[in-house]
């Protein structure tokens, strides 16, 4: 069984992830789960850096507050580790490596990114397969006509789900669910056939725009949890 994750969450000013919501679907079943977790510790605990790194990602990024949430962090990134062991693959869909470091430091395993398999951000699938769906909570600030589009870890989830099925049902012309080789093949040759064109065009931006990488998404494999390093402390990875 292959899975994909998504996280929601902070930067810390010192660049650790600190997740706020995560998501599980699994890529050859039609079930999935999302979480809310809660605080590690109270707000006006933290320095004005981090109150500022948390009020962006809050108001800007994924609208869940602070304060909001029931779900302990270190027990659920245990339980979901548990829940991982038998999986095939796992993918997620990151630009930044310290989403990319938790994740692996979490799990204890490789985790692929499919950035690095030009897989398009959650807002261009959303445009391409006209569809959008959110988890309970985002679902519930929608009704109480907060009017700015959220990211929603479930969300996307299932728009990188519908993407790898439909680059695994182009390769191997079948409606049948496929097996965890069928799409690692189907993804390394919609890169082989892709990436040329990326090329080019970065090279066209470039020429337009200098050495501006703003929006690029290139983020390589971490192996640091094989060196022994133990997944951080979810209440420490905030200073205080």
């Amino acid at each position: 069984m292959d899975y994909i994750i998504d996280m929601q969450g902070y930067i810390c000013p010192e660049f650790e992830f600190l997740p706020k919501e995560i998501a599980i679907v699994p890529l050859m079943r039609h079930s999935a789960s999302s979480w809310v977790i809660a605080p590690p510790n109270h707000y006006h605990t933290y320095e004005p850096s981090v109150k500022k790194c948390i009020d962006f990602y809050s108001r800007k990024v994924h609208g869940i507050r602070w304060s909001e949430g029931s779900v302990a962090g270190d027990e659920l990134c245990s339980e979901i580790k548990n829940l991982m062991l038998s999986a095939n693959n796992i993918y997620t869909y990151v630009d930044s490596s310290a989403k990319v470091e938790f994740l692996e430091w979490s799990l204890g395993r490789n985790v692929i990114n499919l950035c690095n398999y030009l897989c398009p951000s959650s807002s261009d699938l959303t445009r391409e397969f006209g569809f959008k769906t959110t988890c309970i909570h985002h679902m519930l600030k929608s009704e109480a006509k907060v009017h700015r589009e959220y990211q929603c870890a479930l969300n996307n989830c299932r728009l990188y789900k519908k993407w790898v099925l439909k680059v695994t049902r182009d390769y191997n012309d079948s409606r049948d669910a496929p097996d965890s080789d069928t799409i690692s093949r189907a993804l390394a040759r919609y890169l082989r056939e892709n990436a040329q064109g990326d090329e080019d065009e970065d090279e066209d931006s470039s020429d337009d725009h200098g050495d501006d990488d703003h929006g690029e998404c290139n983020v390589g494999v971490n192996n640091s949890y094989s060196q022994g390093a133990a997944p951080p402390a979810y209440d420490s990875l905030f200073p205080q």
